[in-house]
C-alpha cells in the first residue's frame, strides 16, 4: 500500500469517526434539554402543588414556553395490579386494550416490569400507566369527586405526566409523595417513555 493511499484511507476514516462523534454529540445534548423540559415542567407543577395547590381527580395544565402538557393524577383512581380484585383489573385491560397476565402483574410490583414482561411499547406502557397502579395497599378506590379535601397534605401521592411535543413524543412518569413543607416531595417512581403516540 502506498503512502498516500493510505493517509487517504486514514483520513477517510478519520473524517466518518468526527461525524459519528458530532452526530452523538448533538443527540446527546437534545436529550439533555428535552430531559431537562421534562424535569422542569414537572418541578414547577409540584412546587405549586406544595404552596398551596389543590388536587382535584384529573387536572391537565399546559405550561407556557416550551409547550410541556403536564398531567396531574391520582394514584387512588386507578386500578392497583396487586391488590384489587380480577373483575376490576380486567375492566382496566379492556380499557387500554392490552391483554395483561394477571397473576404475572400482581406479583410484579412495578409498571416497567410488567411492560417488560409483556414487551409493550412506550406507548402502550404510557396507556398503561394512566389505568394502572402499585400501592394503594388495599385502601378502596377514589371516585370522581371522591377527594373531601383537595388541600396537599403530608402523605398525598400524585402521578405526573409531563409530555413534550416534538417529531417524538417524550414522556416523562413520575410519582411523587409529599412529605411536608413549601418542596417537600419525595420521588417514587421515574420513567421516561420516547416515542410515545395517542393512545388507541
Amino acid at each position: 500500500m502506498s503512502f498516500a493511499l493510505g493517509l487517504a484511507i486514514f483520513g477517510g476514516a478519520l473524517a466518518v469517526g468526527l461525524r459519528t462523534y458530532l452526530a452523538a454529540s448533538v443527540d446527546q445534548t437534545r436529550e439533555i434539554r428535552t430531559r431537562i423540559a421534562l424535569e422542569s415542567a414537572a418541578a414547577t407543577v409540584l412546587g405549586e402543588l406544595a404552596a398551596g395547590g389543590r388536587l382535584a381527580a384529573e387536572a391537565e395544565r399546559i405550561l407556557s414556553g416550551d409547550g410541556q402538557q403536564v398531567l396531574v393524577m391520582l394514584p387512588g383512581m386507578k386500578v392497583d395490579l396487586a391488590s384489587d380484585p380480577p373483575d376490576a383489573v380486567a375492566e382496566g385491560t379492556r380499557e387500554v386494550g392490552l391483554d395483561i397476565d394477571p397473576i404475572f402483574s400482581a406479583a410484579a410490583g412495578g409498571l416497567a416490569l410488567v411492560s417488560a414482561h409483556h414487551r409493550l411499547s412506550a406507548t402502550q406502557e404510557d396507556c398503561l400507566r394512566r389505568v394502572f397502579t402499585y400501592g394503594r395497599g388495599g385502601a378502596p378506590r377514589l371516585e370522581v369527586g371522591g377527594l373531601e379535601d383537595p388541600e396537599v397534605r403530608a402523605g398525598d401521592q400524585v402521578d405526573l405526566r409531563v409530555y413534550a411535543k416534538g417529531e417524538l413524543g417524550h414522556v416523562l412518569w413520575l410519582r411523587a409523595r409529599f412529605t411536608g413543607g413549601e418542596t417537600g416531595w419525595r420521588i417514587h417512581d421515574y420513567r421516561r417513555l420516547n416515542g410515545v403516540e395517542t393512545c388507541p
